[in-house]
């Protein structure tokens, strides 16, 4: 361990030592669905297909996005929709939640979150798993962005980042009956 690392570990378990219990509990919370999100993520991604069903890639930027949008058929065009804002849609949290759990600079945060959306792709390639596209970490990227810019946003709004935990607490807790539901009642299969 790197002596900066151990100051981070002594930092944290001081700070969290400092924390009141309403900040414990929440940061319990935020914690607790941010996990349930990255499993009904996984899920999504990886393990809603079966294996070696599908197995492409694209490592030409834009080239995917750009068959849809100057696609004739209605049908590709509707398909394209739904790929292109779920990708968005899929990565804001993760990009809100590491901003709220981390100290981190937007710049750290994005690389976490172009990783994981890496990772995810090379995944998806390795075990057939789906298409393996660069305009899927792009958009995701897009996304785990968004959400960065959304808890900077509540930062300003807020001028806490002890209102904004809270309110992420409760949006969290208002969210979960919904991706719970998405979790474990609603088969995913792709």
């Amino acid at each position: 361990m790197t002596e900066q690392s151990l100051r981070e570990v002594v930092a944290d378990r001081s700070s969290w030592r400092l924390m009141t219990t309403r900040a414990k509990i929440e940061t319990v919370v935020i914690c607790a669905v941010f996990a349930l999100y990255v499993v009904f993520a996984l899920k999504l991604l990886l393990f809603s297909r079966t294996p070696g069903a599908e197995r492409s890639f694209n490592l030409v930027p834009f080239a995917s996005i750009a068959d849809y949008l100057f696609s004739g058929s209605s049908e590709l065009r509707r398909f394209a929709f739904g790929n292109i804002a779920g990708n968005v849609l899929l990565f804001i949290p993760l990009g809100a939640y590491v901003s709220v759990l981390t100290t981190w600079t937007m710049a750290r945060t994005m690389l976490i979150v172009a990783s994981a959306s890496v990772a995810v792709e090379i995944l998806q390639g390795v075990f057939a798993l789906g298409a393996s596209d660069i305009d899927d970490v792009i958009l995701n990227c897009l996304g785990g962005f968004i959400g960065i810019l959304l808890f900077l946003l509540l930062r300003v709004i807020l001028r806490s980042r002890d209102r904004v935990r809270t309110v992420v607490a409760v949006l969290s807790v208002v969210a979960l009956p919904i991706l719970s539901f998405f979790l474990f009642v609603i088969r995913l299969r792709m």
